[in-house]
């Protein structure tokens, strides 16, 4: 289970969201966290996650947070709209600068949000590594249409 909350850069000073991960998740990938209450100094949005496999509970702080321009929407059962919410958020476990990409995903039906069974976490060396593989591979067939 992930908590979330926002904690100061200058007082050390914790606030809980009180809010849902998805709906944290989506506020702060349209605009800055406010500024703490107690000093006026910037907030960091930190998540606290519980992986698998011997990974354990780690606290890391939201670096970034995307979703795409456009979303998918389609008719689910009994004729709801379901809209797909795939964010893509940068994460830097707390106390070190080790980044990652962590992929979670939604499926929001009405006012409920969905949390998706498989969030994958890539180092960001990873994530680099597949995307650069994603543009050589388009480069490549654009290399082969410009030969026909």
């Amino acid at each position: 289970m992930a908590t979330q909350y926002y904690l100061c850069t200058q007082c050390q000073k914790k606030y809980p969201t009180h809010q849902k991960l998805f709906d944290t998740l989506y506020e702060f990938s349209k605009a800055a966290p406010e500024d703490c209450l107690a000093c006026g100094v910037v907030r960091e949005l930190h998540i606290t996650l519980d992986f698998p496999l011997g990974e354990g509970e780690s606290d890391f702080k939201v670096v970034s947070a995307f979703l795409p321009d456009k979303l998918e929407s389609w008719l689910g059962e009994e004729e709801e709209e379901v809209t797909f919410y795939p964010f893509l958020a940068v994460l830097q476990r707390a106390g070190d600068r080790k980044q990652f990409c962590w992929m979670p995903y939604w499926h929001v039906t009405g006012k409920e949000a969905k949390f998706g069974q498989h969030a994958i976490c890539l180092d960001h060396r990873q994530f680099e590594s597949l995307v650069g593989q994603i543009w050589g591979k388009a480069r490549d067939r654009e290399k082969e249409f410009e030969l026909v």
